[in-house]
């Protein structure tokens, strides 16, 4: 039996659910949906002529209507942490603990710089700011500031937006806002949306014929699952009323993987525990410059060798982390020194030895690691490195996706550094270098959580912002602080990248306590899940089919909806004494697809 698969029009708007339409239990979701399909396609990198529309009519702060645009001019002051601001304060609004709120407004400022980085900030009453996102706002055009908070209390805030500026500058700056918009949520809202998003429909236009047994011709497509059809038939052509279908997901169409150390390679434990639930992986450090050649000159493969071995055994994909990381700190201690010559040559034997040694056996490469956070590569070779890191990657295993991986682009709103959109501007600057048109590029974000409460409103904005881009987005190093809550903040965490259509896989950082894992453990000595192994157990099931049993009707037709993944399936008939067995694919590049099967008696 042959399944139909037909290739569909991407779809370049990826925000249709993100952040965007409110969702109570009494909304009709499709109609919601349809409604929002133009306003949500708004592409938050562009800078316009006029601002859109306040999101949800404006919420709570209820700019319904386009104003002229509320205006503050005030000269620069310095704050705390030696930036420069000007502040304008939009609203007053009182916040219910435990709601999630997303924030959006339309900015623009006069008579700074070209550009500046605009934030928006909630001052509680005791003077506490809690950072809710950013964006780059410029003269002459309005661009889109997204963001938001979790209310950790019940009480009034101040919404500010603030002006960041890291150069003093004596002239005043002027910041104008329009149509500004404050949505809450309750979180068994937020969880709604989360689920609903899971089983989400994209509208696309083109029909593609193909050569098949037959081919449900529809315009939809499932972000994470797939409808998929069943024709019975007998041999005579008429149809099995009644026939039995046993479905099996074989494998998860999903990329939901684990970090790996060392104690992979001795550990009999360790290899079950990971095999039974991972089919995708990074190694912690074993990949790392510093692993590989402490000694100049003296390379040695043999613990990365045997984990690559130990995952291909085991059907598991492996990311590979990293080439490079551009913190001086985490070199090797003889590269730390070396003149730029010196080490241009070492990173470059460096480069060719490690990627063409995997090439072709990786689905990926952190070519460089941290690169907005820290510049040791810049600095000793010029401004250029990462994009001819990033080039030289490229040719070599121009088939392996490229990741630019960091860390605070969705867990800490506090951190300017790598912000949403200074990451895009980064990413774009080395898809720009010459020779770099063809590179397969992808985001990783790295996903290091440390607060108490989780900002899940703030991570979906700089999700939304990157998957502007097009590119395929991923968590590639998810931990969770300790403490009393830690289960629940990670499986809001990962329900989130989940539930986005961007993220295209999530790889957390945490394993056995036997192999040594202490901020995140998953299972004890005897490899008895923790509570949050527990969590990400009950994910990997809850985000595949399982096993499911469908019978077919009058027509012989059956139908179900699948998540992606590969699935083996069997049907029989009580009546006769035949059955059949096909394996097949379920992926979100497929149309809609029926399955015709034929009993030979």
């Amino acid at each position: 039996m042959k399944i139909a698969e037909a290739s569909v029009l991407l779809v370049t708007c990826i925000l249709l659910f993100s952040g965007h339409g409110v969702f109570s239990f009494s909304y009709d979701y499709s109609a919601t949906m349809e409604a929002m399909s133009t306003e949500n396609c708004i592409i938050v990198n562009q800078c316009l002529a006029a601002p859109k529309r306040a999101q949800y009519g404006g919420g709570m702060i209820g700019f319904n209507q386009r104003t002229n645009g509320s205006t503050l001019s005030s000269e620069l002051g310095v704050s705390n942490d030696g930036l420069h601001n000007t502040t304008l304060s939009l609203k007053t609004v009182k916040l219910e603990k435990g709601n999630l709120y997303t924030f959006s407004a339309w900015v623009q400022i006069s008579n700074g710089s070209e550009s500046e980085t605009v934030a928006v900030a909630f001052k509680a009453s005791n003077g506490e700011l809690v950072h809710g996102g950013e964006t780059m706002a410029k003269q002459g055009c309005w661009s889109l500031l997204k963001g938001g908070i979790v209310a950790e209390f019940t009480g009034v805030v101040e919404i500010l937006l603030m002006v960041v500026v890291s150069v003093y500058s004596s002239k005043a700056m002027e910041i104008r806002v329009d149509n500004v918009s404050l949505q809450p949520f309750t979180a068994k809202e937020w969880r709604f949306h989360q689920d609903k998003s899971i089983d989400k429909v994209i509208r696309i236009n083109r029909v593609v014929f193909i050569a098949v047994v037959y081919l449900s011709l529809v315009n939809l497509i499932q972000v994470r699952k797939k409808k998929v059809s069943f024709k019975v038939t007998y041999a005579n052509g008429t149809a099995a009323d009644g026939a039995l279908i046993l479905i099996l997901q074989t494998k998860s169409g999903f990329p939901f993987g684990c970090g790996m150390n060392h104690y992979i390679v001795t550990d009999e434990a360790y290899r079950q525990w990971f095999a039974s639930r991972f089919k995708v992986t990074s190694f912690t450090n074993e990949m790392k410059w510093y692993s590989t050649e402490k000694t100049r000159g003296v390379e040695n493969y043999t613990v990365a060798d045997a984990m690559v071995n130990f995952a291909e055994q085991n059907g598991i994909s492996i990311r590979g982390h990293n080439v490079f990381w551009d913190n001086r700190v985490m070199q090797p201690k003889w590269v730390k020194d070396l003149p730029p010559a010196e080490l241009m040559k070492a990173a470059t034997r460096r480069l060719n030895s490690v990627v063409s040694r995997y090439a072709g056996r990786l689905i990926g490469w952190d070519v460089m690691n941290e690169n907005l956070h820290f510049r040791f590569f810049e600095d000793k070779l010029g401004e250029n490195a990462s994009s001819m890191f990033y080039s030289m990657a490229y040719h070599l295993d121009p088939s392996t996706t490229l990741f630019m991986n960091e860390y605070n682009t969705i867990e800490n709103s506090k951190d300017h550094t790598a912000t949403a959109c200074k990451y895009k501007e980064e990413l774009e600057k080395i898809l720009s270098f010459p020779g770099n048109a063809g590179l397969k590029a992808a985001i990783g974000l790295e996903g290091h959580f440390r607060d108490p409460k989780p900002n899940i409103a703030f991570m979906r904005s700089a999700l939304d912002i990157l998957g502007t881009m097009g590119l395929p987005i991923w968590l590639t190093e998810v931990d969770v602080g300790g403490g009393p809550d830690q289960a629940h903040n990670l499986e809001d965490i990962l329900r989130e990248g989940y539930s986005h259509p961007a993220v295209e896989g999530i790889i957390i950082f945490g394993g056995p306590i036997a192999a040594g894992f202490k901020c995140m453990t998953l299972a004890n000595y005897d490899f008895e899940p923790t509570p949050v192994g527990e969590v990400v157990d009950k994910l990997i099931n809850e985000w595949k089919s399982g096993r499911r049993q469908v019978r077919t009707d009058s027509r012989g037709m059956s139908e179900i909806l699948l998540f992606h993944g590969d699935y083996r399936v069997k049907v029989s008939h009580p009546l006769i004494n035949s059955s059949m067995s096909i394996n097949f694919k379920v992926t979100k590049e497929t149309e809609n697809i029926t399955v015709l099967l034929q009993f030979d008696a």
